[in-house]
């Protein structure tokens, strides 16, 4: 059985849970359908069309996956078209401007932030969330960023009387309730991600999530970061954790969902991405 990564007490000054993964694809009504229909996931955001953009969000039980397939997809270099992993949001710790301070201490710098607004059912400009990208460990081809949400966040479809702490914490519950789901999916367990220069990423990320060198690097206490050569830096794959891998296996099988089973790590067809299944320890207390 998989470990999860090692709980690190000085972790995540600068954030505290990873927001979401984002996944840029051609069309979000594929896989959009597969993990909320098919897997049952919870829905965190239901699936939107507008004119930049088809996007809609599910919930994993300790983060969120954004669907996005945009009209366009011109600020994505050659080598890194949809489908594709194209990064993930952490959740800011405490004011977003002392995140960033944080993320200065540990030799990272980041872009001024960029708040995203909208009217609420009142008729007021609200600010729903504000971005600021990690520059030394993003590429266009892989964004990391701070994504602060504001409590007064009137974004569609999201009541105004439930804050996003509180939207999550009932999307996580849900999928707790229906335990996992058919997969039996207890959250994000790792992120492997490709560099042309592991050892400057693999010193950026200790330094900002306090992880040793030694052990694993914990982008927070259940989740770890694989760091591999590449190329180009590029998210390459996701690992799900599951209650049972057996169960799981059975459910893929019977659907034609299995694209690939090692004997304790299971892959998903899932429209061209790298999407992995295994067992795994709890996190330590």
């Amino acid at each position: 059985m998989a470990q999860s990564p090692a709980q690190n007490t000085s972790m995540a000054s600068s954030y505290r849970s990873i927001d979401h993964v984002m996944l840029r694809l051609h069309a979000a009504e594929p896989l959009f359908q597969l993990f909320s229909e098919t897997f049952g996931l919870p829905v965190a955001w239901p699936l939107q069309r507008t004119d930049f953009a088809t996007y809609g969000w599910v919930h994993l039980g300790n983060t969120d996956l954004e669907l996005w397939a945009a009209t366009a997809n011109g600020d994505l270099p050659d080598h890194a078209q949809p489908p594709l992993i194209h990064g993930f949001a952490l959740e800011p710790a405490s004011p977003l401007a002392e995140s960033l301070e944080h993320a200065m201490e540990a030799g990272i710098t980041c872009k001024p932030p960029r708040a995203f607004q909208s009217e609420n059912s009142r008729g007021e400009r609200v600010t729903n969330f504000t971005n600021s990208v990690l520059l030394e460990l993003s590429a266009p081809s892989c964004c990391v960023f701070f994504c602060e949400w504001d409590q007064r966040a009137a974004l569609y479809p999201w009541p105004e009387t439930a804050t996003p702490v509180q939207r999550r914490a009932q999307h996580r519950q849900a999928l707790q309730d229906s335990g996992g789901c058919p997969l039996g999916i207890t959250g994000l367990h790792a992120l492997r991600m490709g560099t042309p220069d592991v050892q400057t990423h693999q010193h950026r990320w200790r330094a900002l999530t306090g992880s040793q060198p030694g052990h694993p690097i914990a982008v927070t206490p259940d989740v770890c970061l694989e760091l591999v050569p590449g190329e180009h830096l590029l998210i390459e794959s996701l690992s799900l954790s599951v209650r049972s891998l057996s169960i799981a296996r059975a459910f893929l099988s019977s659907r034609h969902l299995l694209q690939a089973d090692s004997g304790d790590v299971l892959s998903v067809a899932c429209e061209g991405l790298q999407l992995h299944l295994l067992e795994t320890s709890p996190p330590l207390p």
